[in-house]
């Protein structure tokens, strides 16, 4: 059964947590020594945990084969960023709902980072798609209509935005958006968006 450590000094926000967790092992983190001995799990910490010295912390944790999920009341971008500067795995919303808690851990689990989708598009739309010298070669093995698509999403719109915008079905741009990824060699939306930084 896979390990989750659960941080935080809201206790409300501990039963939530806890009621939407029921499939997995938890440890409950009380302390400072509890944090720095924790081994294989991933650890789910609240902004409301004060962090001294974050970095530092952050270091030993990852070191100890642990993954980390950021939580806060208000996320935003530039917390997101610092975050993941830090090597945290995943960053969203304290209180989100039990489907997207469940899919950010299972995300990371399997190797990924996870980011709040509103969070992702934020970022998406930062990225202009005009700067990038790269594009061409980016996007060189992709159909035409794979490529609007793909021009979309780099833009940050979302599935239903994408498919209003081209009039074709939400499915039909599922699929060309898993033909996109199978092509360009990468897994979600952050993966693709990755592509523009290199």
């Amino acid at each position: 059964m896979q390990k989750l450590a659960l941080y935080t000094k809201d206790n409300l926000l501990l039963s939530r947590w806890e009621s939407f967790l029921t499939n997995y092992e938890i440890k409950i983190i009380e302390d400072y020594e509890d944090l720095i001995n924790l081994e294989n799990s991933l650890l789910i910490v609240s902004s409301c945990v004060n962090l001294e010295n974050e970095e530092f912390i952050i270091s030993n944790i990852l070191k100890k084969e642990n993954k980390i999920l950021f939580l806060e009341r208000v996320p935003n971008l530039q917390k997101a960023k610092n975050w993941f500067a830090l090597g945290i795995q995943g960053y969203g919303n304290s209180m989100m709902a039990s489907v997207y808690l469940n899919s950010a851990i299972e995300t990371i689990f399997s190797g990924y980072i996870w980011l709040l989708p509103e969070i992702t598009t934020q970022l998406i739309k930062n990225i202009n798609i005009e700067e990038n010298e790269n594009i061409d070669k980016i996007f060189k093995d992709l159909t035409k209509t794979e490529e609007k698509i793909a021009i979309l999403i780099k833009n940050g719109y979302t599935n239903t935005q994408i498919s209003e915008e081209l009039e074709i079905s939400i499915n039909t741009i599922k699929t060309h958006i898993k033909h996109i990824y199978e092509k360009l060699k990468v897994n979600d939306r952050l993966s693709f968006i990755n592509l523009f930084f290199k």
